[in-house]
């Protein structure tokens, strides 16, 4: 056996063009192309975990006939804190991955408020062993401020050591607002430690210059906004926005008429906690988007925010 055949790049690239079968084959399948809106006639090509070929025709000792089902990217909850539902990450995995969410992005700060730099090591470590892709922002507000009783302080020394972890997209929601725009000295150290990184944000009811202020920071989305006029203000100043539609916070109604083809680019789908009885029942990211599209959402734009749009927000330009 030579390199070649076991170098996990070079078995993706002979399988992905033909020259070697692939290890698995979904033959037969309509795939929902998130660029253009079109149905694609097509085989799926898989190496490992790794699809390798689409828009063509392939044969290989494993093969899925999918017989004309449409196919979609995985979907993406863009903001959520899984302990906040009460399960560890493997059981979340376990409710969510039967609906299509391959990929989720965690704030771990409600454990991180208690056990410290603890929660983020388990988390991360606990994301090195699932199936889903579980993607972790660091807890920026350790403690949510200053006049609450904490468990732990995670200033920018404290998180630094994780940044690099490969789970690690960047900084989490910045709930301190004040703090930012009064350029406090914790929260300035935390934005030069992030600074070219992903940094979500965390802005109810901000707009004019004090948004303008904010986004100067370098935060680039928002799951706070309940107002359609709100959120385009935001999007309109350069923001990602994430509709939120979980067990306690639900926009996605308010925010509906906002999510066209034209704005899809712009606008993402996060649950920012739903429990496990409604994934149970209503399910999980495809719930929200057969709620948009129930409310006369197209499509194309619902899928997008599903996923397309998720992963160009967070950086993961592997999917979508």
């Amino acid at each position: 056996m030579n390199a070649e055949s076991t170098d996990p790049i070079a078995r993706r690239i002979r399988q992905g063009s033909g020259q070697a079968p692939p290890d698995l084959v979904i033959r037969d399948v309509r795939l929902f192309d998130l660029v253009t809106g079109a149905l694609l006639p097509t085989d799926i090509a898989i190496c490992g975990d790794t699809i390798v070929g689409t828009l063509d025709r392939y044969d290989g000792p494993a093969v899925i006939e999918g017989r004309g089902r449409v196919v979609v990217p995985g979907f993406i909850d863009t903001h959520l804190h899984i302990e906040s539902s009460l399960v560890t990450p493997f059981e979340f995995e376990r409710c969510v991955l039967p609906h299509g969410v391959t990929t989720a992005i965690c704030d771990p700060h409600e454990m991180a408020n208690v056990l410290g730099a603890a929660a983020l090591r388990y988390f991360l470590e606990a994301a090195t062993r699932m199936v889903m892709d579980l993607r972790v922002n660091l807890s920026s507000c350790v403690p949510s401020s200053a006049v609450e009783t904490s468990g732990a302080v995670l200033g920018a020394d404290a998180l630094a050591p994780f940044m690099d972890h490969p789970k690690v997209i960047g900084l989490a929601e910045f709930m301190n607002m004040p703090g930012v725009l009064n350029c406090e000295a914790d929260c300035l150290d935390k934005l030069r430690a992030f600074a070219g990184r992903h940094i979500d944000g965390h802005a109810p009811l901000m707009g004019g210059k004090a948004l303008n202020g904010y986004l100067s920071a370098g935060i680039s989305t928002d799951h706070e906004a309940t107002r359609a006029e709100e959120a385009l203000e935001k999007i309109r100043k350069g923001m990602t926005i994430l509709i939120r539609e979980g067990s306690v916070c639900k926009d996605l109604a308010a925010l509906a008429p906002l999510l066209t083809v034209e704005t899809s680019p712009f606008l993402a789908f996060c649950t920012d906690d739903r429990n496990p009885l409604e994934i149970a029942h209503e399910g999980h990211i495809d719930f929200l988007i057969r709620s948009a599209i129930a409310q006369g959402v197209a499509p194309l734009a619902a899928y997008r925010a599903a996923s397309l749009t998720a992963a160009r927000a967070f950086g993961l330009t592997d999917r979508g």
